[in-house]
């Protein structure tokens, strides 16, 4: 949208279109002294300001149709009313915003089917991922972001201001979310502080309405989800797998997944409310021509400029030192411009109601705002150190439990799931001389296909491997920091024979999986019988 007073006014011999404007603005306030000037006409009026908001609009919409807009000012005790050309919107045709849907669509259902394949643990894509991605991710990811667009559209009709239908904007893929989201082109000036404020949060507030219900059914199906094959890597793009690629909680999204149990593989809903949390929020950042530039342009009035710069230095900064996308979205807002035009009436104050609901479109910008909203970690985990108590030897087939305790450090930037598996080796049983046979073969496997230890976390989770001569994983894992000890008891069935469980540990979050350490467990440690 053009600024105004694109153009000359008339010239001063043009008499007639001067009269006719004074007598527009004289309609509504009554004019004590005139000023032309070549690019406006500068008129003095008396204000009544119990019906100045009401009157000022009725002039904007009287002085519209005849290619003009009044901005009012108030300066030194005078109220000023300067009356300049308007732009002359170019219009397009819907059929450009009906190919960018069309086209985002196609780019989002893309990068939903590359993350089903990831939740399920498949690389090859296929139709069935093209139509569980659209409808897991593509189509609530659209519904936030449609309705966020749409919200502003309908406030604007609202308030009789011309807008476009939203334009919808696709990323190709392999990028990976599939759109830089939307926007909606404003034809008309704000009229006032109140209209600026309730089209800037009218989007912002729908779509977090909308992503709060998606993010809570997306955690709940995640803390139902049966985590695939740890060699099961999912589909890798720029080089990246996205079963590496770990969402990080903003306050809000970690708030509502207290409510759940923790869960390694998050469902693609999951991730479309993630996205709807963290768009919403970043749109809210008090900045130039964002959703949050307009809310506090309206709250503030011309001091909203002093949070726009700081906004913009606080981008530059966490892009520099924590995440290089925050760099991006800086650059766009400077591009856009760091200092928001006021609206035509800048004196009407929005009132104690609108202010409210400010304080909580701030508190949706704090909620949902994460310094490093994605990651791909190393994996740099260790194990430093495992001890095993054994108990006294119980005579055979007694319940007994042995106490195992593991230190992991985690060097990561991430918290990371630990995971361990287990392998059934070195079976032995007494014979008459005195000494050990080791088991091989039938004889081995049939011995450790019947072989069942439980282990219990501290956490209360207890989880019951069955012996194989392969590795078996448990999706049970306790989440790591930096570094914690974690004590496991083992609990099982006193053998006739001896045998050893290697019990191997790891980082979740990195796939495949990074090998963090093992220990060996003896039961009963090998004596002679």
């Amino acid at each position: 949208m053009g600024g105004p007073g694109a153009g000359p006014l008339p010239s001063a011999g043009s008499s007639s279109e001067l009269d006719r404007l004074r007598a527009a603005v004289a309609i509504y306030f009554p004019i004590y002294e005139t000023q032309i000037a070549p690019a406006s006409l500068v008129l003095s009026v008396h204000v009544d300001p119990a019906t100045l908001e009401e009157k000022f609009d009725r002039l904007c919409k009287d002085l519209w149709p005849l290619f003009y807009i009044p901005i009012l000012h108030y300066q030194t005790g005078e109220y000023t009313i300067e009356v300049v050309r308007r732009p002359i919107p170019r219009y397009k045709g819907v059929w450009i915003n009906i190919l960018l849907l069309v086209a985002t669509i196609a780019s989002v259902d893309f990068a939903g089917a590359l993350i089903w394949l990831s939740y399920e643990g498949q690389s090859t894509i296929t139709s069935n991922a093209f139509l569980w991605g659209g409808l897991t991710f593509a189509l609530p990811l659209m519904l936030i972001l449609g309705l966020h667009e749409l919200a502003h559209y309908w406030m604007s009709r609202r308030y009789q201001l011309e807008a476009s239908l939203p334009y919808f904007i696709p990323v190709p893929p392999p990028l990976l979310l599939g759109t830089f989201g939307a926007f909606i082109s404003i034809r008309q000036p704000f009229t006032d502080r109140k209209a600026l404020f309730d089209i800037g949060a009218a989007g912002p507030i729908a779509g977090f309405i909308v992503a709060i219900p998606v993010t809570i059914l997306g955690l709940y199906l995640s803390a139902h989800s049966v985590a695939p094959s740890l060699a099961a890597c999912g589909p890798t793009v720029l080089g990246t797998s996205y079963s590496n690629l770990v969402l990080n909680s903003p306050p809000l999204w970690y708030g509502l997944s207290l409510f759940f149990p923790i869960s390694g593989n998050v469902h693609p809903l999951e991730f479309a409310g993630w996205v709807g949390i963290l768009v919403t929020s970043l749109n809210l950042l008090p900045a130039g021509q964002l959703d949050g530039g307009h809310v506090w342009r309206a709250l503030l009035g011309d001091r909203a400029r002093f949070m726009s710069i700081a906004a913009v230095f606080f981008l530059f900064a966490i892009g520099l030192f924590f995440y290089f996308g925050w760099l991006i979205i800086g650059f766009l807002v400077l591009l856009m411009g760091v200092r928001h035009p006021p609206p035509l009436n800048d004196i009407t104050p929005i009132g104690l109601g609108r202010t409210l609901i400010g304080v909580g479109v701030a508190a949706i910008l704090v909620s949902g705002f994460v310094l490093v909203p994605i990651s791909a970690p190393s994996g740099s985990i260790g194990l430093s150190s495992t001890t095993v108590q054994y108990p006294v030897h119980p005579p055979p087939g007694t319940l007994v439990a042995a106490n195992l305790s593991v230190v992991i450090q985690n060097s990561d930037e991430i918290a990371h799931g630990f995971f361990f598996s287990t392998i059934v080796q070195n079976v032995s049983i007494p014979t008459q001389n005195g000494s050990w046979q080791y088991l091989s073969g039938a004889a081995f496997n049939a011995y450790a296909g019947n072989s069942t230890w439980t282990f219990y976390f501290p956490n209360g989770t207890n989880v019951v491997l069955h012996g194989a001569s392969v590795v078996t994983s448990s999706a049970a894992y306790v989440t790591i920091a930096s570094s914690a000890s974690i004590p496991l008891t083992v609990l099982y069935t006193n053998p006739a024979a001896a045998h050893s469980i290697l019990i191997q540990f790891g980082a979740m979050e990195v796939c495949p999986p990074v090998g963090a350490g093992s220990a060996t467990i003896t039961f009963p440690p090998l004596s002679p019988p």
